[in-house]
């Protein structure tokens, strides 16, 4: 199927996947990790300082949950007035009412909101110079994640979101190394992708680790040259399927990762798992998503919300329209899901208006 207009402001991509939004019960999660990759100059702008990324998974979920980061008196907003993608998210909460939960596979700074902490939860390490995961960790991150979607699932569906700064580039190594073509067709924060510096990590991570692909053991690859957060976020969507949940991966191409894990461990996904994502990431001239879902699982719907904040009072968003952010924290999943529900594209807009006045202080213009 071509790209089919829905609810006005919603693309849907491959075989209708909306319906996997029309049940009963859903719950979003958002899994937060550091990768030491993050703090290679030049990798992500997720942060003030290259440093600083190891503190942005915290400090969004804060904000998130508490209405304000608690661990640094920081508002999630660049001096541009750039928000993190965790407003958008926070506004589409409100309108939705979704029962929510935080779950730590790693990062760096513990957040101080209640949230689940997997057992073997372990801040990934900077995959150019040193190992991802200490030998094992990976496939108990799995299993840990596995048992907690089983523990779930009991009549639950699932948008699944996350934070990780510097996922881009271990999404790119773990794609590569499963046999999976991802140079130069991930995705950004930034509007000039930094793709001859992503592809030069990866290239040392496989020359360190002496990694050739295709890999056939997803864990060692993963531990190797991979980070905590994409083998929880497919241990956690296992689980999901063997308990009889649907879930919608909301994010971009580092959600190709966790399907390229599943599809190499043989886990059944059609009909049962889409993609969400927002129309920025999409349309970006810089990455591939649909290129990418489609040589990893053609079987898995992608749905792209359209929006745009061309419109807007307040300049800091319109960084969004000009390449900047684009998606992250389950934005795109949860801008999708209020499409489907037949929410307005202004009334959601107005929210997220809102929340960014309330946020930074600042009158629209």
């Amino acid at each position: 199927m071509d790209t089919v207009s829905f609810m006005m402001w919603l693309n849907v991509y491959g075989s209708p996947g909306s319906d996997l939004l029309s049940g009963g019960r859903i719950m979003f999660v958002v899994f937060i990790a550091s990768t030491r990759t993050s703090t290679i100059p030049g990798i992500s702008i997720a942060g003030p300082s290259p440093e600083a990324t190891l503190y942005t998974p915290a400090l969004d979920v804060e904000y998130l949950i508490a209405g304000g980061p608690i661990t640094f008196n920081v508002i999630p907003v660049t001096p541009e007035g750039i928000p993190t993608p965790a407003l958008i998210t926070r506004a589409a909460l409100r309108l939705l009412n979704l029962p929510t939960i935080i779950v730590d596979a790693g990062s760096f700074v513990e957040p101080k909101i209640p949230y689940i902490r997997l057992p073997s939860r372990f801040t990934g390490g900077s995959i150019d110079s040193e190992d991802a995961l200490s030998q094992g960790i990976s496939r108990r991150l799995f299993e840990d994640s596995r048992l907690l979607a089983l523990t779930l699932s009991k009549g639950l569906d699932f948008i699944v979101g996350e934070s990780m700064p510097g996922g881009t580039t271990t999404a790119l190594s773990i794609m590569e190394a499963l046999g999976f073509k991802a140079r130069f067709r991930v995705s950004s924060a930034s509007p000039s992708n930094p793709h001859n510096l992503k592809v030069k990590v990866v290239e040392k991570a496989f020359r360190r680790s002496r990694i050739t692909s295709p890999e056939r053991d997803v864990f060692k690859t993963v531990d190797l040259i991979g980070d905590p957060l994409h083998v929880s976020i497919a241990g956690f969507v296992a689980g999901a399927l063997a308990g009889g949940s649907k879930v919608l991966l909301a994010g971009g191409t580092q959600m190709c990762a966790v399907l390229a894990i599943l599809k190499s461990l043989g886990v059944e996904l059609e009909g049962k798992v889409a993609v969400g994502t927002t129309s920025w990431l999409v349309n970006d001239s810089q990455s591939d998503m649909r290129g990418l879902l489609k040589d990893i699982a053609p079987e898995v719907p992608l749905l792209a919300a359209h929006m745009d904040f061309s419109d807007s009072p307040f300049e800091g968003l319109k960084y969004y329209d000009i390449g900047y952010v684009k998606e992250g924290v389950g934005s795109g999943g949860l801008l999708t899901l209020l499409a489907v529900k037949g929410w307005s594209k202004s009334d959601v807009k107005k929210a997220i208006y809102e929340e960014y006045r309330r946020v930074t202080g600042c009158e629209a213009r």
